[in-house]
């Protein structure tokens, strides 16, 4: 390459530029932070001297299409993998735009014969500004193209670890925490947020964003991993090195902010591998039965219906144990309901009428006759079968609340 510079403009300007190239290496390593000279410095100092041998063809009209050249592209690639910010990458094309505008500037104010200067001073200006504008503007291109494509192979890297722990594939820890960023070894918390109506949004990735912050502000843990399964559902974990997060209690009040068409599920927390893929599946549980039912509370916490997801895995099954154990108890209509109602909160309390009146809100003579109603239905003692009646009876109360057919699927394997 320099041959052919030579060739073209002549040896004396292009031992100068060559020097002078040296001279901004110097300049450009004193702002570079220690930990990345060792690996910048074999590609700088032939990127810098390259441009300044572009810079005098340009100067010599002998201009072509700005491209970066092959050690530019590497500065650039290194600079994304390390998170270098661009601001600090385009304070270095400044320094070394200025190194060379001020060498050039100083020579056109030597040039004889002084009518000449301003004229010469006009076109190196002209032709300096034009060429670093197109150096800029390419590298802070090709870096931002650096950055998507490495944020994209991040995030199917990480899809992929997460579908193996989630699917319970051997996985090697620290490549995990490499991966994920976050210690298996720890304590999860798995949720799942998802929008009932993401066609009604128009931004539901932003709108999924917010709830997330929301969650992890609640959590105290703003550094949630997340993975997007499609445009309207997140899966997300919180971990953390100690007992575990927990859920605070007044969650559903401090969400209430969020948009209403935001639905979050909470599994159980669980400590270890096992445990980051144990709370992730407790989560779609909670999920399944929020949409199962409706979702009638915006949180929908694992511990609070793990009996009704562990019942509605199979939810046809689930149905035809409820026709099978109730018979004519199983009817939709309100009295029908009224009387199912009643025999679970005296099964609940123990069998006893006074705790179930009271939590019913009637009197125990209404229990009681509700409690015959609802035998003559069964066509059995209430005490018969207790374990099954009352399976059937908590069952039946979830799936009061929603459709013959179901919800939808829970979110499965990220696409």
């Amino acid at each position: 390459m320099i041959a052919s510079v030579v060739e073209a403009v002549g040896d004396q300007p292009v031992r100068w530029a060559v020097a002078l190239a040296a001279q901004g290496l110097t300049h450009v390593l004193a702002e570079v932070a220690e930990e990345h000279k060792a690996a910048l410095l074999p590609r700088l100092a032939p990127a810098i001297e390259q441009t300044g041998l572009d810079l005098l063809l340009a100067l010599h009209g002998q201009s072509r299409p700005f491209a970066l050249n092959a050690d530019e592209v590497a500065i650039n690639t290194y600079l994304a993998k390390a998170g270098v910010p661009f601001q600090r990458i385009v304070q270095g094309l400044r320094l070394i735009r200025r190194h060379w505008s001020g060498a050039l500037l100083d020579l056109a104010d030597g040039h004889q014969p002084a009518a000449e200067r301003g004229q010469l001073v006009r076109e190196v200006t002209e032709v300096v500004n034009e060429f670093f504008d197109a150096s800029v503007d390419a590298v802070i291109a090709d870096y931002f193209t650096q950055r998507q494509r490495l944020l994209a192979q991040r995030i199917a890297d990480q899809r992929i670890m997460i579908t193996s722990v989630v699917n319970g594939d051997p996985v090697d820890l620290d490549a995990a925490r490499r991966t994920l960023g976050t210690d298996l070894t720890g304590h999860h918390l798995g949720l799942i947020l998802w929008l009932e109506s993401a066609g009604s949004s128009p931004d539901p990735h932003g709108d999924l964003a917010q709830a997330l912050r929301e969650v992890a502000a609640a959590l105290g843990n703003p550094a949630l991993l997340t993975l997007d399964t499609d445009r309207s559902t997140l899966w997300a974990w919180a971990t953390s090195p100690g007992s575990g997060p927990r859920l605070p209690d007044g969650l559903p009040q401090t969400l209430r902010g969020i948009a209403n068409d935001v639905g979050i599920a909470v599994g159980r927390p669980a400590p270890g591998r096992d445990g980051f893929r144990r709370t992730h599946l407790a989560a779609l549980d909670a999920y399944r039965v929020a949409r199962l039912t409706g979702r009638p509370e915006q949180v929908t916490v694992y511990d609070d219906v793990a009996l009704a997801a562990l019942l509605t895995e199979d939810p046809e099954r689930g149905r035809w144990f409820i026709d099978e154990e109730l018979g004519p108890l199983a009817a939709p209509d309100r009295a029908t309901t009224d009387l199912r109602q009643t025999l679970l909160s005296y099964l609940d309390h123990g069998g006893s009428i006074a705790r179930a009146a009271e939590a019913l809100y009637v009197h125990r003579n209404t229990v009681v006759y509700r409690l015959r109603r609802a035998e003559d239905l069964l066509g059995r003692s209430a005490t018969d079968r207790t374990l099954e009646t009352h399976t059937a009876l908590r069952l039946a109360k979830v799936f009061a609340s929603c459709p013959a057919s179901g919800a939808g699927p829970a979110p499965g394997r990220p696409g």
